[in-house]
Formats: structure tokens, C-alpha cells, sequence
């Protein structure tokens, strides 16, 4: 039996890639240069000359016949009307020259290159309408000329004139009709380059492994499947604990629908930012930040990295769900954030606990239970838009870079710290209080690997750690740079140039994010009082309401809100973190520089987050990656020490109990943007409950 040859399986990956790429795709459009010829008017009525977009989500050219000679061009953005153009005389029958453009004729999902949003028309030479007008995405398909298939009051069904090309073709009907083939294929060579690149790359790369492959290695490929299932088998517990949690945050994120491709509230900026990436660009259109614009240099900017943006470009340079991505995102973080809390436990089991270095079933349930429904992870679930999806991807590189980093302490002449700085940068762009834990656990890490080479001293041994240290910083430091790049200057949030704020807010803060008068509130808020609540009404457990700021002397708090302290909300892996850390290195000191490198890279998180000028139930995400490390580590401790086991089981059903109820009732009671009729259904089941109890209306928000 003989293999293909390589360039062989290559091209024929191409021409398939290929093939599906121009299955269904259509090219944006153009200004388009037209000729139109009104039929009789009829006054009072109105004819679609272009429309894009489907039912509920359309954007109209209209012409209205205003009486027997005079018509008018409208706009109409579905649900918010437009302008109006100034009437014109027209004579029925006779041709006039026609010039469309609209943004919606550019704005696809795989066109890079949508312009803004300026809508243009221009009739007999003379300009209709031209302004910078709101617009709707549309489908490939979703331009229709001299058509209203979209429907809606404005216009009737069809243009009762005459619309044609330049050169005198009939121009009526949608872009599926009235592009060719050929258009459609040199179309995409240009707005698809994107598509051409990745293809052309992958089926490079296929046509090399096919090459490296040998009989042997596609006959273990056919064993794939068994192996799966054992692997499955071993980690069974893991498995299908992991499988609740993501049932259960699915519930929670999909509002009970489980709707995962669903266009959220405030979810669509990192779409729109992976499209202005691949153009070359770091500002994004207004619309998809609204309120947290900043602007500079006459263009808006988001303070969010870019990290989750990277991550979905091969989804945009496909065009696939386009602005529908949050909710499929964030359960991708959510599940990855366990996995990656798995490999820690294991690990430390591992290396601290040789009686039994694999955790048992029960401690895997555990453990892994708490991560996915007894901290700030679960909560975040409660809304899929770009707040909660930042933290949680900032969660997920963070776990995962410590894992690296841990493994770097291991064994300190690998290459694990690449993956923890790689790991650690990904997760600054997404969240930099998160990235920054990442990163010192790294430089900690340098250190801790470094002090065997002080006595005696040793340059070349000394060297390797230094560099690695000094790529930490850099990886912080990263995070400025870029926001140099956007705003010309290093702050990672310069709140003069954001939208929301004005001086008499600035005022208040000094403008500035951070305030050392501020930690005292800080520390009280996220560490030192629990702020938890319970209660006859239906959920039972509620946030209590915000720390007041003004009790505290000279502290400048801009947003306080709601949070649950540390030791109450993730109370059992707080004490793994603490006590359980405590006890493994009083008694194994062989756990005393990993436990060292742990809290003392909690330091500098700490003071970050206390000396803010927020705080918030979500930010207390920032501190996860810490719990799940130190954790992983105190979990270590928990071996045959029955009173610590009943004490972690205990506070991992609370935790789990806690988050669940603060998140359900947050998201049908508190957060802004969720689902029509989800405060509706979720005010209905607690007042079904309650009486089912016999318990009166509740009276707290």
C-alpha cells in the first residue's frame, strides 16, 4: 500500500477549502452607478430602491411620492426611522442618474474592510442624502434592489419604476440573482484574502504532516477513539463533574434557553476589534462600545485588550456568527478555567503528597465543583457581555500560565517558562489584573530558581532566570505600550479621554484609577467583611449592599458596588489558600518556595485591586487564579487530616450554594441588558416558591 504524494494531498486539501469558502459567498458592494425612471407617482406612497438586511434588523432606501412631479429620498434604520432628502421635481418616465451607498453594503461578517457608516445618495447630480447614519450588519445575501422582502411599514413590496445599470442591464432583485459567478470569485480574492492566506497555509501544513506520516502512524491514528474513551475512563470523575458544571453555567449564561449563538447586549466589540485588526487598526466603530468609548485623535478606542479579539479571527475571517460569539466564548473560558484548575491539582498531589499522587474521586469532584460553581467564574455567567467575558478569559490564561510556571519550579532548566510568559502576556491583554498574578508568579518563579546559583555565585547560571524575569516585566509592561499606541500615552485606562467622564467626575478622583487612601476601603470590601445576606425570599442568599465610601476618610471611589468578600464567597478554596498552605509548609518544606512564590505574588494584585477606584462582584474574578493555585497547593494538606477534609466540604457547599444564588438573582434582578421576559420569569418563580413556603413578598431589590 502506497501513500499520495504530499503536494497531492495539499492541493486537494486547497481546492477543497476553497470550495467551501465560495460555496455561499457573496462580495460586499460597492457605490453603486445606477439609472432610474419613476413610473406615475402615487402621492403618499413609498417604493424601496434599496434595502439590506432581514425582518426586524433592515436598512431602507426609500423613494416617497410626494405628488404628481415631486418625490423624496428616506433612510430608515429598523426601529429608529432617518433622514429625509429635500423633495425633487421629477418627470415620470424620463432617466435619471442615480449614485447609492451604503454602509450595510460593505458591513460582512468576512469583509475586513467595512468602511464607516456614511450613507450617501446623490440623484440627477445633486446630493439627497450624506451623513454618518446608524446601520444594521447584513447577510451575504441581504441586499435587495428595487425589493422590500424585509418587509416593515415604510415602503411597499416593489419598485414600480425602473432601475438599471450604468450600461442598461435591469438592476432589480437580490445580489444572489445579480452577482455572477466570476464577480463573486474576484470579488473574493480580494475580500477574502484573509480566507486564502489561512487556507493556503493549513494545506501546506497538512501536505507536510502527510509527509512525516508513516502506515504505522495512520494505523494508531485508527486506535484514536479507544484511547480516547480510556483516557475518559481514568479521569471519569473530573469528566462528568465538569459536565454538570458546564450544564449548569450554561443554564445561568443562555438565560435557561440554551441558546449558545445568540447576539448579546454589549457583547460584539471583540468581533468588531478583531476586524479593525486585521485592517491594520486598533479603533473600532462606535456602536459596538457605546458608553466605554475613549476617544483620541478623532477615532474611538476600547480600554480592553485584544486578547479575546485574537481569538476569534479565524471565526471572522470566515464570517462565522458574526457578533454572536459571547456566549460560545465564555463557556470555552469557563470549561478550559477547569480543566486548567485539574492539571494544578494533580500536579501538586503529585510532587507534595507521594502516599497518593493521583486525587481521588471524591477530592477531584471536590475541587473541581467548587472551581466551576463556587467562585467568581460561575458568576460571571449571569451575563455574556464584555466585561464578564474579559475576566474570565483573563482567568483561564492565568491558570494556565501558573500551571506553566509551576512546572517551571519543577524542573528549572525546561522550557515551561515560554508557556507561562506566552500564557501570562495572552492574559494581561484580556485582564491585566489577572495577567499581572501570571506574570509575578513567573518573575517569583525566576527568583526561586535563581537562589541555588548565589553561593556560590555563578554568572552563566544567574543569566537564564534574569531573562526571564526581565520578560515578566516586559509582558506587564506590554499592556502600556499598547495603550500608548491607542492614546499616546502609557495608562492603561486614561479616563479624560473616556466618554462618560466629565470634570466634575475627574475632580473627584484626582483623575487617576488609583489611590493608595482607597486601600483601607479595598481591603474591607474584597478581604476583610463579608458582605452576605440571608433571607426567607427565594434565593435565600443575597449580596448586602455596597460598603459606603464616605465612612471611609480620604478614600476616592468612583463605582462601589456589591461584592462578596474573599473568605465568604470562595471560602473553601480561601482555605485551602490559606490554612491549608500554612499547614503543608510547616510541614514539608519542600512546599515552602512554591507557597512563597504563590502569596507573594498576590501582593501586587492585591494592592491593584484595593487601590481602584471600583469595585464590583466580577472583579473578584482578578483573584481566582490565586485561589485555584494556592488551593491546588493547600489541597495537598488535606490528606488524612479529617477536621480540615469536613471543614473544605463544608465551605465548598456553601460556595457553590452561594454563587449560584447570587448569580440567578443578579442576573434576574440586578444586571442591565439581559432577555425580554427573563426579570419577568424570574420574579414569577421566586413569588411561586415563596408562597409555596408560605413566605411573604420579598422587599429587597
Amino acid at each position: 500500500m502506497r501513500k499520495l504524494p504530499p503536494w497531492c494531498v495539499g492541493t486537494a486539501t486547497f481546492l477543497l477549502l476553497l470550495t467551501v469558502c465560495l460555496w455561499d459567498y457573496y462580495p460586499p458592494l460597492g457605490p453603486q452607478h445606477l439609472t432610474v425612471a419613476f413610473p406615475k407617482t402615487y402621492p403618499g406612497e413609498a417604493d424601496p430602491i434599496v434595502v439590506t438586511g432581514k425582518p426586524r434588523a433592515a436598512d431602507y432606501i426609500a423613494v416617497r411620492y410626494l405628488d404628481a412631479r415631486t418625490v423624496t429620498f428616506v433612510y430608515d434604520h429598523w426601529g429608529r426611522g432617518g433622514p429625509t432628502s429635500p423633495p425633487f421635481t421629477i418627470e415620470p418616465g424620463r432617466r435619471y442618474p442615480l449614485e447609492l451607498d451604503l454602509p450595510s453594503f460593505a458591513t460582512l461578517p468576512n469583509n475586513p474592510d467595512a468602511p464607516p457608516g456614511r450613507v450617501r445618495v446623490i440623484f440627477d447630480g445633486r446630493v439627497a442624502l450624506d451623513a454618518i447614519l446608524p446601520f444594521h450588519q447584513r447577510g451575504a445575501q441581504h441586499a435587495f434592489f428595487g425589493q422590500n422582502p424585509a418587509g416593515g411599514t415604510l415602503c411597499g413590496g416593489t419598485f414600480r419604476g425602473e432601475l438599471l445599470t450604468a450600461d442598461g442591464r435591469p438592476w432589480v432583485g437580490s445580489v444572489r440573482t445579480l452577482i455572477s459567478r466570476a464577480d463573486r470569485f474576484t470579488g473574493w480574492l480580494w475580500s477574502g484574502r484573509w480566507q486564502l492566506v489561512v487556507i493556503a497555509v493549513l494545506s501546506i501544513c497538512v501536505g507536510l504532516t502527510w509527509k512525516k506520516l508513516t502506515l504505522a502512524h495512520l494505523a494508531s491514528a485508527l486506535s484514536l477513539p479507544a484511547r480516547a474513551r480510556a483516557a475518559l475512563q481514568a479521569h471519569r470523575a473530573f469528566t462528568l463533574t465538569t459536565a454538570l458544571c458546564a450544564l449548569a453555567y450554561t443554564a445561568l449564561l443562555t438565560n435557561g434557553r440554551f441558546q449558545l449563538i445568540h447576539e448579546e447586549s454589549f457583547g460584539n466589540f471583540y468581533d468588531y476589534q478583531a476586524r479593525s485588526l486585521l485592517q491594520g487598526r486598533l479603533d473600532v466603530p462606535e456602536p459596538c462600545i457605546g458608553g466605554e468609548a475613549f476617544v483620541h485623535g478623532g477615532k474611538i478606542y476600547g480600554y480592553f485588550g485584544p486578547t479575546p479579539a485574537l481569538l476569534r479571527l479565524p471565526l471572522v475571517i470566515f464570517g462565522v456568527a458574526f457578533g454572536h460569539l459571547s456566549r460560545v466564548a465564555m463557556l470555552v473560558y469557563f470549561v478550559a478555567t477547569l480543566l486548567g484548575a485539574y492539571l494544578l491539582l494533580r500536579y501538586t498531589l503529585r510532587v507534595f503528597r507521594s502516599s497518593q499522587p493521583t486525587p481521588a474521586a471524591w477530592e477531584t469532584v471536590l475541587f473541581t465543583a467548587h472551581v466551576g460553581l463556587g467562585t467568581t467564574a460561575f458568576f460571571l455567567g449571569s451575563r455574556a457581555y464584555i466585561y464578564h467575558e474579559a475576566i474570565l478569559c483573563g482567568i483561564l490564561f492565568a491558570v494556565w500560565s501558573c500551571w506553566c510556571s509551576l512546572r517551571l519550579l519543577e524542573k528549572p532548566d525546561s522550557r515551561w517558562w515560554l508557556g507561562a510568559l506566552l500564557l501570562g502576556t495572552l492574559s494581561v491583554h484580556a485582564r491585566p489584573p489577572a495577567g499581572l498574578f501570571a506574570l509575578t508568579v513567573l518573575g517569583c518563579a525566576a527568583v526561586a530558581i535563581m537562589r541555588p546559583h548565589l553561593r556560590p555565585f555563578s554568572v552563566s547560571a544567574l543569566r537564564r532566570p534574569v531573562l526571564i524575569g526581565a520578560l515578566s516585566v516586559a509582558g506587564v509592561a506590554s499592556f502600556n505600550a499598547l495603550s500608548y499606541a491607542k492614546f499616546h500615552t502609557i495608562e492603561g485606562c486614561p479616563l479624560r479621554l473616556n466618554v462618560q467622564y466629565t470634570a466634575k467626575r475627574l475632580a473627584h478622583i484626582d483623575g487617576k484609577q488609583f489611590h493608595l487612601s482607597n486601600l483601607r476601603y479595598g481591603l474591607d470590601t474584597y478581604l476583610l467583611r463579608p458582605r452576605v445576606e440571608l433571607s426567607p425570599n427565594f434565593p435565600w442568599l443575597y449580596q448586602a449592599r455596597r460598603l459606603d465610601p464616605n465612612t471611609y476618610p480620604g478614600a476616592k471611589i468612583d463605582l462601589p458596588d456589591r461584592t462578596l468578600a474573599l473568605p465568604i464567597g470562595m471560602a473553601g478554596l480561601f482555605l485551602l489558600a490559606t490554612a491549608g498552605c500554612a499547614w503543608l509548609a510547616w510541614r514539608d518544606p519542600a512546599a515552602r518556595p512554591l507557597v512563597a512564590v504563590l502569596w507573594l505574588s498576590f501582593v501586587p494584585l492585591t494592592l491593584a485591586m484595593c487601590a481602584a477606584i471600583a469595585t464590583a462582584e466580577r472583579y473578584t474574578g482578578d483573584f481566582v487564579p490565586f485561589v485555584i493555585c494556592a488551593g491546588a497547593v493547600g489541597f495537598a494538606g488535606l490528606h488524612r487530616r479529617p477536621v480540615f477534609t469536613a471543614l473544605f466540604v463544608a465551605a465548598t457547599l456553601w460556595s457553590c450554594a452561594l454563587h449560584v444564588a447570587v448569580g440567578f438573582h443578579y442576573q434576574g434582578k440586578l444586571v442591565w441588558g439581559v432577555e425580554d421576559g427573563v426579570p419577568e420569569r424570574y420574579q414569577k418563580l421566586r413569588t411561586h416558591i415563596d408562597t409555596f413556603f408560605h413566605v411573604s413578598s420579598p422587599s429587597r431589590p
